[in-house]
């Protein structure tokens, strides 16, 4: 038996180099694969902060906006509540297309880079816990509340709009912007202002009822324009961390 293995000992260590030889081939080449998924993965990561930008650009607009429609509303409920008659027809025409022409103006995020993340494994990828916590709680939670609460807001804001209609009648016309069609100004051209029907507690109501709604989606443009901005920083985590060959998450710092 000795001598057997004396005379193939040759053989055996041949045998023993080639299959070394293959278990290394196959190592070499899954550190590439993982690497370019990496690789991938960082340049989804990179897209992302753009968007994140953007995001957070366009959430800034929507913000400003209802803080004008909150502005209007609160005009008109003191010149209601203060029997001031201060505010002209026209005024009154200019605040009440504001805020019920853009108080429901809502934030839409793109989560087409989100899922294209998780649909292509990317995910799985990501080392950072506090960056695929941030990509959760954006994605998957606040945009979701953001929608829920913006049905809410549509569906009254509509059914207040079709009540006012009847008592209140007013033509406009927008002014180019080049932010787009919902952050142009609204001129009345044609208004009737029912007056018994506009110092009446129906149409107060309502105009409250407005106002607390564009208070509420403002408080969620706060908790989404957080998240978005957690989320830059924890993507810069993210990318600031490499692999080595081994496999393991080292911090570029």
């Amino acid at each position: 038996m000795i001598k057997l293995f004396k005379d193939n000992i040759k053989y055996i260590l041949q045998s023993i180099g080639v299959l070394l030889s293959v278990l290394v081939s196959f190592y070499i080449d899954s550190i590439r694969v993982e690497n370019q998924n990496a690789l991938y993965k960082n340049e989804l990561v990179k897209d992302l902060q753009s968007i994140i930008a953007n995001e957070r650009t366009q959430i800034k607009n929507i913000e400003d906006l209802q803080i004008r429609c909150r502005n209007a509303a609160d005009e008109l409920i003191y010149d209601i509540t203060q029997n001031s008659n201060k505010l002209s027809d026209r005024e009154i025409a200019e605040n009440i297309l504001l805020l019920t022409e853009r108080g429901s103006v809502s934030f839409f995020s793109q989560s087409s880079l989100y899922e294209e993340l998780k649909h292509t494994g990317s995910t799985r990828l990501i080392k950072s816990d506090n960056f695929r916590y941030a990509l959760s709680n954006t994605y998957n939670n606040l945009n979701q509340r953001n929608l829920a609460v913006s049905r809410i807001i549509d569906d009254y804001f509509f059914r207040a709009l079709a009540r006012i209609n009847k008592k209140i009648i007013i033509f406009s016309k927008e002014e180019k912007s080049p932010d787009g069609y919902v952050y142009a100004d609204l001129i009345p051209t044609y208004f009737e202002i029912d007056k018994n029907y506009y110092k009446s507690n129906e149409f107060l109501g309502d105009i409250n009822q407005l106002k607390s709604l564009v208070e509420r989606y403002l408080n969620m443009l706060d908790k989404l324009d957080e998240s978005y901005k957690l989320l830059r920083i924890y993507s810069e985590e993210e990318l600031n961390s490499y692999w080595i060959h081994t496999f393991e998450y080292v911090d570029s710092d």
